[in-house]
């Protein structure tokens, strides 16, 4: 049985072209909704590694509905991983923005949304930015994006708000080159003594993007969609969750 403040995930479709994606929902009733893009699948990124499984923990904690996916051919999800290992450089991602773009979709008519947050981890980010002019991303957050791997510049002209997340140690992001890229709207942290891989200091990182997600304009409570019901048995899928040594918090659905 799921009781109120449990946090357990449900197992969701996400349609994406002619095939279906893996992806984990929980929801919330806090404004942004959060969608969160996984690294690059040939270096072994999923929607179940330890970045990726903190900000959905992270975030849902602070009562905002998530969305994580894996991209096609990855996990659970239908048809052909589309890159080669050993490129050293991203290529063409338009496969990849075609899956946010459907995780966005079904995430905005599960929560009867306007717009999302888009989050975006290493290969991720990159994904996330090439998305960034579509309406309904309202803002974003980077995590890791790698400089060394994808030209970010677009990031200069992007009138929307960022926030950009770095490991004081990743040989793939450039913080100088980074912080001429960024617009107006951008704010970065970097998080200190860790790795690309946060392994040191996952909850710091959850933290400052929970942070900064209230640093922005309130927004009104979301409505539950009609496809939301009650929490069953067998609907979710749990996770394992980084020991804090701090009890887990209820959450407040009705804030």
């Amino acid at each position: 049985m799921v009781l109120e403040g449990q946090y357990l995930e449900r197992s969701v479709a996400v349609r994406s072209g002619e095939v279906a994606l893996d992806g984990l929902y929980h929801r919330g009733r806090k404004a942004p909704p959060c969608v969160i893009a996984p690294p690059h699948p040939v270096l072994g990124g999923s929607m179940t590694v330890p970045v990726i499984a903190e900000l959905a923990w992270a975030i849902t904690r602070a009562g905002h509905p998530t969305l994580r996916f894996d991209y096609s051919g990855v996990g659970g999800s239908q048809g052909r991983m589309r890159h080669q290992p050993g490129a050293g450089r991203i290529g063409d991602i338009a496969g990849e923005v075609e899956d946010l773009g459907a995780a966005i979709e079904q995430l905005l008519a599960s929560t009867r949304g306007n717009s999302v947050c888009a989050v975006g981890y290493s290969f991720g980010a990159a994904v996330v930015v090439s998305a960034a002019k579509d309406a309904s991303v309202d803002r974003l957050v980077l995590i890791a994006p790698p400089t060394a791997l994808w030209d970010f510049s677009g990031l200069r002209q992007l009138e929307k708000p960022v926030f950009v997340a770095c490991a004081e140690h990743d040989p793939f992001c450039d913080r100088t080159r980074l912080r001429g890229m960024l617009g107006r709207g951008a704010t970065m942290a970097v998080v200190p003594e860790t790795d690309q891989t946060f392994l040191r200091s996952l909850p710091e990182l959850g933290k400052s993007v929970v942070a900064w997600l209230r640093t922005g304009p309130k927004l009104p409570n979301l409505t539950p969609g009609p496809d939301e019901p009650p929490p069953a048995r067998g609907d979710y899928r749990e996770i394992e969750l980084p020991d804090t040594g701090e009890p887990i918090p209820e959450l407040d659905l009705d804030e």
